[in-house]
């Protein structure tokens, strides 16, 4: 056994984009787990607000396959506006054989809370979505499992942003996008000010569009940069001329 990560002490802001670099191997994806509870730490705790909500994007949901369409899979992320539709429509099947006064009064409670959710909007919000990352109309009613794991993995994007968890944790977004489908996740995410979100990837393009701060994950430890992928590459040269420059002066200091 070996500790990936020690001593470590960092937090995220609401409204932040944050991306996690570092080399491979050095703990990017154990630190997102561990951040999304999938993992417990050994040691310490990770804390957050007790109504934060969590969406994690990782490799692991390549393999998720389904018969159901994948405007269907996505769609599962208004859980609670499918729910009142259905129970929209079984209030609406009774009364055509068994009208009640009560029944009327619950089909309204149901409805407002419908449209207060703006359940009317999405399937138009979901076709928006996954057309954005990359398919075509035609595709929305086909089922998930006889597309490739990538483009399943758009799908799974696509629920995530749907849902619009109070943090999202992306695990190498862009892997599976081509061209088009990064630069349209990208104008989308900088629109989304609702959404606070730690991303890992090799997309140095994406991440400078992005990203406001850095994390570097190294030798067991979180360093923190304030900017981009760009400006954290500036900032450590920076950092390690001026660790080297204080070294040889201590070294002159000894001789």
């Amino acid at each position: 056994d070996f500790q990936v990560l020690t001593d470590c002490s960092t937090s995220i802001n609401k409204g932040e984009v944050v991306v996690i670099c570092g080399p491979s191997g050095s703990g990017k994806s154990t630190l997102l787990r561990l951040i999304s509870g999938e993992y417990t730490p050994d040691g310490g705790n990770i804390s957050k607000s007790g109504d934060c909500t969590i969406g994690f994007l990782n490799q692991d949901l390549l393999s998720y396959q389904t018969d159901d369409s994948i405007l269907e899979v996505a769609m599962q992320a208004f859980g609670r506006q499918l729910e009142l539709q259905k129970e929209i429509d079984q209030v609406l099947h009774k009364m055509e054989t068994n009208y009640e006064d009560k029944d009327v009064d619950l089909l309204a409670k149901l409805q407002e809370e419908f449209e207060r959710l703006d359940g009317y909007t999405i399937q138009s919000k979901t076709e928006e979505i996954l057309e954005g990352l990359g398919f075509n109309t035609d595709d929305l009613n086909r089922p998930l499992r006889l597309f490739s794991g990538g483009w399943r993995m758009r799908v799974m994007l696509a629920k995530l942003l749907l849902q619009g968890p109070d943090l999202l944790l992306l695990d190498e977004p862009t892997n599976h996008l081509d061209v088009e489908g990064v630069a349209w996740l990208a104008e989308h995410l900088k629109s989304r000010k609702d959404l606070s979100m730690l991303v890992i990837t090799h997309d140095r393009w994406f991440l400078d569009e992005v990203t406001e701060r850095t994390w570097e994950v190294v030798h067991g430890k979180v360093e923190e940069y304030d900017g981009g992928y760009s400006a954290f590459v500036l900032s450590k040269a920076e950092r390690s001329r001026q660790a080297a420059a204080s070294e040889a002066r201590r070294n002159n200091l000894i001789r």
